[in-house]
């Protein structure tokens, strides 16, 4: 892939051309350059006048990079307005942006390209996360021949990693204020990520997210400063995020404590200076794994202790893992793993300790042979029995019956 850049030969220019088209149709800037190598010769940008923030400023361009090394295309929000689509092509580093997640004023724009050491003001249209990502993909598919899928793509949040994504989110948390009830698309799409929250579910949190998200306009304004609004919705995506961790089933008391934790940073980042943006969406993931997690430990509970009463029902047949597992709808894999970490012992130990138990009973209590016992409850032959029997009783069924009887 450098060589491509590197001897701008006609491939390479036609590459060039490509990413030209791709910045036209979206409306969003284009830049690319060799990672870690001085900009002169071997860098490109769609920008008119040759300038692009990731060249005018070097901690963008060193955070790009970092993002880029990394394997794998990318969102990156430098800022809670402004997100770039990042990602590796051979040795290069390939940015799309700046863009805006909501509508910026001119002002904004110019405050930016001055902040960035631009003279002008660079292009930032205002762009969904599922129109970012399908122009990620048609330029890592030319480059690459391979699609990106949502769950291919990272975001700059690093709390979490693999299935972190960004949103809208902090566009419509409001919503439930009573003086903005008439903003019925907010209201019902942050009324869908609290469920995806509840039910733990990453995937479907990560659908709307990627999905058509309100603008920033339909929720209203609650403060003249933006970054006070900013911060405001960011109190309010913890606030409800930890309600609806708790109404999924996390437990209550590690809810409160993990919203506890975000305010403290959402506090130091005021301090800072720094954004917000991901700082929520962190949240938003975080709290929707631990009601993940908790709902996992329930079902794992639950699975084990049907386990337990289809064995119970069984005792005298000759049980197998794979017998059960498939009663359950589970995988026989699955299955033992959850019971040996419930138990301690694996599913054959348990029917073996369970026929022993219950053996033991009527070596106590009846007048039925040894033979005819181990007969009942399955085992291949008396021996087997007394040789299982001691296992777990320390003693062989005859000792245990005159002790016992």
């Amino acid at each position: 892939m450098a060589s491509l850049y590197d001897s701008f030969s006609e491939e390479g220019k036609n590459k060039l051309e490509y990413l030209r088209i791709v910045s036209e149709l979206s409306g969003i800037s284009v830049a690319v350059w060799l990672t870690g190598k001085p900009l002169a010769g071997s860098s490109w940008t769609s920008c008119a006048d040759g300038l692009h923030p990731c060249f005018s400023h070097e901690p963008l361009r060193a955070s790009v990079e970092d993002y880029c090394r990394r394997g794998r295309p990318s969102i990156y929000f430098e800022a809670d307005q402004v997100v770039y689509g990042v990602m590796p092509l051979g040795s290069y580093s390939l940015a799309i942006g700046p863009a805006a997640i909501w509508a910026v004023s001119e002002d904004f724009g110019e405050s930016y390209a001055k902040s960035h050491g631009l003279s002008a003001a660079v292009p930032m249209p205002r762009v969904e996360m599922n129109v970012l990502i399908r122009y990620m993909d048609l330029i890592f598919l030319h480059f690459s021949g391979t699609t990106v899928s949502r769950e291919e793509i990272s975001v700059n949040a690093d709390i979490l990693d693999a299935w972190q994504r960004s949103g809208d989110l902090e566009e419509y948390q409001l919503e439930q204020s009573e003086s903005d009830r008439e903003h019925t698309t907010g209201i019902e799409f942050e009324n869908k990520l609290l469920m995806a929250v509840q039910k733990g579910d990453a995937a479907e949190l990560k659908a709307l997210l990627f999905g058509s998200t309100p603008d920033y306009g339909e929720i209203g304004s609650f403060s003249d400063e933006k970054n006070k609004e900013n911060e405001y919705l960011a109190v309010s995506v913890i606030a409800l995020m930890t309600r609806a961790a708790v109404a999924g089933g996390a437990p209550t008391e590690t809810a409160h404590e993990l919203g506890d934790v975000y305010l403290k940073r959402l506090a130091r980042a005021v301090l800072r200076g720094e954004p917000f943006l991901s700082l929520s969406y962190n949240a938003m993931f975080e709290f929707t794994e631990l009601v993940r997690r908790a709902r996992e430990e329930k079902s794992s509970v639950s699975y084990v202790d049907a386990c337990k009463e289809y064995i119970e029902k069984n005792l005298r047949k000759n049980l197998q893992v794979s017998d059960i597992a498939p009663a359950l709808g589970l995988s026989r894999t699955y299955l033992s793993r959850l019971f040996s970490q419930a138990e301690g012992i694996t599913i054959q130990q348990y029917i073996q300790k369970e026929k022993c138990r219950h053996a033991a009973q009527m070596l106590q209590y009846s007048d039925y042979s040894i033979s005819m016992i181990a007969q009942y409850f399955g085992f291949s032959s008396q021996s087997y029995f007394g040789s299982c029997f001691q296992t777990w009783y320390g003693m062989t069924p005859n000792a245990y019956r005159r002790e016992h009887h």
